[in-house]
């Protein structure tokens, strides 16, 4: 593996039933065109970020093809970001919610239509919710109370059940289907969804059906009670930037939504499954992200299908626009973006120890990354 600790940063201070798969080999040390491209853009984007530790991955039709980690996991004591170093990756959690979706819908087991107290105890309310309508964020549920530190949540939560109980019995701000509002709470209501259908617990489901099976050994809930081997420590832009530690939190209020934590490799291993038909069929994934719409017949804005975003992009170095399917996801200091180009048959997954705002610089920082390989002639670009 290839560790660059950056010196001036130190100064500031897994329903398919498919069997286990072996863990695959680390990526080959030896440096390509592609990566020698790509990781000076890398180190200069945590320069300017002041960003502690970095860690990226790229995958290549199904290849593995770079792994590397930059800077420092931890400040105090300098140790390194490796590929094997373990971030939270917030919000990006959502597309293991979304391929668990995708799968009871393949096995006849659930139906995105039906009210979801067909598979839930949730109350009704003024009007009907569908799992479609909480996979868009198209219910009108609301999202966290920061000021009553629904973000920063510190309670232990002993299952997704007694999470929902922090908004179960709250009226919805719009009429379901009529607006576009972005709500974590709209992914733990999934969970419990998932778990009616599956009879099993959310989090088992995942290690069973997805993270197990495609041996993505690191990927698994952020558990305040039992880090992960191998996470970072986590921190947040302070005044000027400097890095300062991040309060800890308790993430068992949104397994579903934002409670994962994982590494690039296992991301890309992840992406590379699904552009290979191997976690869901192609077209249950086309169903997955496919950009809903209004009730009106008008986009929401943010091309936002079920757990995944989904648009197209131009890229200089193919001179075209390709599609991009992604999720980002901010954590109590740290950020992640994953990013499939099903027509280059590329993945890029990107985590950083740093929450700073706004977000857009590190999924450019992604896309930099990506138009370093398409720049290669190794990589064919469907017509």
């Amino acid at each position: 593996m290839i560790v660059t600790v950056l010196a001036g940063l130190l100064l500031h201070a897994a329903a398919t039933g498919a069997p286990a798969a072996a863990p695959q080999p680390p990526v080959s040390a030896a440096p390509t065109a592609d990566s020698s491209r790509a990781a000076p853009l890398l180190r200069d984007f945590m320069a300017h970020r002041r960003m502690p530790g970095l860690s990226v991955a790229v995958g290549r039709h199904g290849r593995l093809v770079w792994a590397q980690g930059f800077g420092v996991a931890d400040l105090a004591t300098s140790a390194p970001v490796t590929q094997e170093s373990v971030f939270p990756i917030g919000s990006t959690s959502k597309v293991l919610t979304s391929l668990a979706l995708g799968q009871l819908v393949e096995a006849g087991k659930l139906d995105l239509d039906a009210p979801i107290q067909t598979y839930v105890d949730f109350p009704r309310k003024a009007h009907p919710l569908t799992a479609r309508l909480l996979a868009g964020h198209l219910s009108g549920i609301r999202n966290y109370d920061v000021a009553a530190g629904e973000y920063a949540n510190q309670r232990a939560f002993g299952s997704v059940t007694e999470a929902l109980t922090v908004f179960r019995d709250d009226s919805l701000l719009f009429e379901p289907g009529t607006q576009y509002a972005y709500s974590a709470y709209n992914f733990v209501l999934l969970a419990a969804i998932i778990e009616g259908a599956s009879k099993r617990d959310f989090l088992g489901y995942v290690r069973e059906h997805i993270t197990s099976p495609l041996g993505l050994e690191r990927t698994g809930p952020d558990r305040r009670d039992a880090p992960a081997r191998g996470r970072v420590t986590p921190y947040v832009a302070g005044w000027g930037g400097i890095p300062a530690p991040a309060p800890p939190i308790d993430s068992s209020n949104k397994w579903a939504a934002g409670g994962y934590a994982s590494t690039p490799t296992d991301m890309v291993r992840l992406g590379n499954a699904i552009l290979a038909g191997k976690v869901v069929r192609d077209s249950t994934f086309a169903l997955l992200t496919t950009p809903q719409r209004l009730k009106n017949g008008e986009g929401t804005g943010d091309g936002y299908a079920m757990g995944w975003r989904s648009g197209t992009r131009r890229f200089a170095a193919v001179d075209r626009e390709l599609r991009v399917v992604h999720h980002g996801g901010t954590a109590n200091g740290a950020m992640s973006f994953f990013v499939l180009l099903p027509e280059a048959g590329l993945v890029v997954a990107l985590q950083g120890n740093l929450l700073f705002q706004p977000f857009g610089p590190l999924a450019e920082a992604a896309y930099a990354v990506a138009e370093a390989f398409l720049a290669s002639d190794s990589v064919q670009v469907e017509p």
